[in-house]
């Protein structure tokens, strides 16, 4: 098995699984799985770089024969850069790409028995497909903005970077340049083009245009990056929700769903563990009014902020955890006999039919489900899933 790492292997991509990365197989059967950046259908030249008693991992030398989907990323330091591995498809190609993926991914974490019952896809492509982030990260080296190269920890120097919207890409030198090294947020507003970074205390202006609500939001808190998108996300979250009063904002942020929903007069109870963002949640609450919502901050891996969710009492509950999910959640969930209805949001979808699994074996039902292209260019994205109680 060894002896492969030191050798080029010729093979066929058969298509993409999850995180982006490519399937093939050796004459033998064996299957490899490639880093991210190849397409279906193409031959290329593989670099084994692990073996596994099941699979190898490779990555991808040469492009022998392209995929007809493969165009010319437009990022210049796009062969360096592991930002946008998915950068060479259209934008159009690259959400298509994605629902496969996810197709595959859900009915292999789903198994036959539940991922019979799921619900025809629904798929939302962002408005945008470069020029969407209003937040990122950047690396600082020498008072220069640089980013993480492909499956290394090497800094790539950047001039640019076609993720970031265009007043944050332009102010991305001045702001590195006011920066240690180190790695930090930076973020701007969609509303004023303002751009600052997680050292500034001066908050950055977020508009609801169909809540009527503006956020002000400190740069270092969480926010959904890809601003116009999430505006679709919110109101179709909001809407799921419209025949419940009482529910919960569960791993809430600093309101990007709790607040919205306050608006529309709903009694929301939001639960998060970061105390900037429960800060800053609770502070454009009463700035805006919305009595209806309380921030708390707790730990949603505890008991006692499930007895305070419990006590509550919610019809329903929308939940956006981590990308790395929320394990037992599931089951405490089951706990809560109030509960009728979830919408949960997640960037990982193969985590959450994880911490979901429980809820299903009960009888709980996904009556929808969407993808949200929220990060054209890679092979992130966002799913909306909404599950019923029986």
């Amino acid at each position: 098995m060894d002896a492969l790492s030191h050798e080029l292997l010729t093979l066929q991509v058969e298509k993409l699984l999850w995180r982006g990365r490519g399937l093939a197989r050796l004459d033998s059967g064996q299957v490899v799985m490639i880093e991210p950046g190849v397409l279906p259908g193409e031959t290329i030249t593989a670099r084994v770089t692990k073996t596994a008693k099941d699979f190898l991992q490779a990555e991808a030398v040469d492009i022998v024969t392209p995929s007809p989907l493969r165009g010319v990323h437009p990022c210049p330091h796009a062969g360096d850069c592991g930002g946008s591995r998915f950068g060479m498809v259209s934008p159009e190609a690259g959400t298509s790409l994605k629902a496969d993926m996810l197709r595959d991914a859900l009915s292999r974490a789903l198994g036959r028995e539940h991922g019979a019952r799921m619900p025809e896809l629904q798929v939302v492509p962002s408005p945008q497909g470069w020029r969407y982030r209003w937040r990122g990260q950047i690396h600082v080296r020498g008072g220069l903005p640089h980013a993480m190269g492909h499956a290394s920890n090497v800094l790539v120097p950047l001039t640019d970077c076609h993720l970031l919207a265009a007043p944050l890409a332009k102010a991305m030198p001045a702001l590195a340049a006011s920066l240690p090294d180190g790695r930090f947020t930076i973020a701007a507003s969609p509303d004023t083009g303002a751009a600052r970074t997680e050292h500034d205390t001066d908050d950055l202006p977020f508009s609801f245009p169909n809540f009527g609500l503006t956020l002000l939001l400190p740069p270092g808190t969480f926010f959904q990056a890809n601003w116009a998108l999430n505006q679709t996300l919110v109101l179709s979250a909001v809407n799921a929700l419209d025949d419940f009063e009482r529910i919960t904002d569960l791993f809430c942020g600093a309101g990007n769903f709790a607040l919205p929903l306050a608006s529309r007069g709903k009694t929301v109870l939001a639960v998060e563990g970061s105390a900037l963002a429960v800060d800053t949640g609770t502070r454009n609450a009463k700035r805006l009014g919305l009595k209806s919502t309380r921030f708390r901050a707790a730990d949603l891996s505890k008991p006692a902020a499930w007895k305070m969710v419990s006590e509550f009492a919610p019809e329903a509950a929308i939940l956006d955890p981590p990308r790395t999910g929320a394990k037992g959640i599931g089951r405490t969930l089951l706990g809560l006999d109030s509960l009728r209805r979830l919408v949960w949001v997640s960037c990982d979808v193969v985590n959450t039919v994880r911490d979901a699994k429980p809820l299903l074996d009960a009888g709980w039902k996904v009556t929808s489900l969407t993808l949200f292209d929220m990060f054209p260019g890679t092979w992130h994205m966002e799913v909306l899933m909404i599950l019923d109680r029986p």
